[in-house]
């Protein structure tokens, strides 16, 4: 097994224990988290979310948006 791989085969964090298995915490702080949230939201059928996503994205790479969470 990996490293964040548990013996029922699923992903568990080790930064976040407490965390269910496969899932994981994406931060708009770290620029390639923003790069995978960039592709979900190109590709989620929830407009809204997109929208807000999208929205995030541009005021912290354009500089306008504070960037803590």
């Amino acid at each position: 097994m990996g490293h964040h791989i548990n013996s029922e085969g699923q992903f568990q964090s080790d930064k976040y224990p407490d965390l269910p298995p496969d899932k994981i915490i994406l931060s708009f702080k770290d620029p390639v988290a923003r790069e995978a949230l960039n592709v979900y939201a190109q590709n989620t059928k929830d407009k809204k979310l997109a929208e807000d996503i999208l929205a995030r994205i541009q005021s912290i790479v354009i500089g306008g948006g504070s960037q803590s969470n």
